[in-house]
């Protein structure tokens, strides 16, 4: 599914663009479609975008924090390289299925705006159904690091990136 058209926006509103960055960081959202924006992956590993000023690709999500779902844009290659590992394995698009890829958006440093600087900054896991509605419907929206690890695993930003699976996440 293309969610994003750039010649005709999207009716749903697009983070960094409706939405502050720095209104998400910590947030949690359930993944709902990616989009690749036709990005691509070589055979090398490589990430090859077509453009260099517009984003790798988009994720749409939603949030109990939110009324609507949104689009989150893909503005680092080893983000991208993540989500599409997910989409590109068989295995883990059936569990998709079953399970949710939950995404959260905790940059490194946090730049004016709430841009992540050079850092990936998008962190994803594979968990139990309805882990983000009981994680919103203890903590509210002042959910802390530390508990988001607990589900997320320790955040990594440099070094061998993965997407976590979490089948028991700690809430």
């Amino acid at each position: 599914m293309k969610i994003f058209n750039w010649f005709r926006p999207s009716v749903t509103p697009e983070i960094g663009r409706d939405i502050k960055w720095t209104k998400i960081i910590g947030h949690v959202f359930r993944v709902l479609d990616f989009d690749r924006a036709e990005t691509t992956i070589d055979k090398d590993g490589n990430v090859l975008a077509i453009s260099k000023i517009k984003p790798y690709g988009y994720l749409h999500v939603e949030s109990p924090m939110f009324s609507q779902s949104l689009i989150l844009p893909i503005i680092h290659r080893d983000d991208f390289r993540l989500a599409a590992s997910v989409y590109d394995d068989p295995q883990l698009t059936e569990q998709i299925k079953k399970l949710e890829l939950l995404v959260t958006y905790i940059p490194k440093e946090k730049y004016p705006m709430g841009f992540a600087g050079i850092s990936h900054a998008l962190h994803y896991v594979l968990t139990t159904p309805q882990t983000i509605e009981k994680l919103y419907e203890k903590y509210g929206t002042n959910i802390l690091t530390k508990k988001l690890e607990n589900i997320f695993g320790i955040f990594v930003w440099e070094g061998e990136l993965r997407v976590q699976v979490n089948l028991n996440p700690d809430i």
